[in-house]
């Protein structure tokens, strides 16, 4: 049997330690022949993604210094309040909210002015404000609005559209009440509208979520009795 020579060993032990260093020396000679056959292209994205990057900072402070104009304005609109000049403050957020619709602040602004213009007699301008913010609403300030457009609803006659929104908010909130008070309006409408049946569910409803002890209890069996009292004359 022929014997194997402990030098050669060693040598392609040495040639196998020395395979990587030759592969990464490989590859950087690669890429620096590459860069340098597409230098144009390199520079050509270099000039994109400094563009790139100086229009994210832009952006950044333009949006920064966006919110604290829009903060400072809102401030502006309730010190005009404060001194109860209300239609300086609906002109204020009207403006406002052509300047600053879509920051943080446009959903207060909204709330404000529909209010506005709610105490002014004008639901149907209190609507158009309205409608963005609380015709679906999720968060705490779109359930505000919800309220404040059903009742921009009921001011212009529209009965049905009015009790769409407070079922609406009922079955959307997790404030007992919110659902309270949005149950009880919708039921009034029911009355007022000639749906006797309807109001009886709606106060039955607000019977059955109502703690044992609750001191509305009363007042809705008080207020179906009398529906059902009606009903029988």
């Amino acid at each position: 049997m022929a014997k194997r020579h402990p030098g050669a060993r060693k040598a392609r032990q040495q040639s196998r330690q020395h395979e990587p260093d030759d592969v990464f020396l490989a590859r950087v000679l690669h890429l620096g022949k590459w860069a340098e056959a597409n230098q144009q292209a390199l520079t050509v994205l270099g000039i994109v993604v400094a563009i790139v990057i100086a229009g994210l900072v832009y952006y950044r402070n333009y949006r920064s210094g966006l919110y604290l104009q829009a903060a400072e304005q809102l401030e502006a609109v309730y010190q005009t309040l404060s001194i109860d000049d209300t239609e300086g403050a609906r002109d204020q957020l009207v403006t406002f909210l052509e300047r600053f619709e879509g920051t943080p602040y446009e959903s207060e602004a909204r709330l404000l002015l529909g209010d506005l213009y709610l105490r002014d007699d004008s639901p149907q301008q209190a609507m158009v404000v309205l409608r963005p913010l609380g015709e679906s609403p999720r968060e705490p300030i779109e359930f505000q609005a919800a309220a404040l457009l059903a009742v921009a609803y009921e001011e212009d006659g529209r009965w049905s559209e009015a009790e769409d929104v407070y079922l609406t908010i009922a079955d959307r909130s997790e404030l007992d009440f919110e659902v309270r008070d949005a149950l009880g309006a919708a039921a009034r409408i029911r009355t007022d509208q000639g749906d006797p049946q309807g109001a009886i569910e709606l106060y039955e409803r607000l019977l059955d979520e109502a703690d044992e002890d609750a001191p509305q209890r009363g007042l809705y069996d008080m207020r179906i009795e009398e529906i059902r009292s009606g009903l029988k004359a």
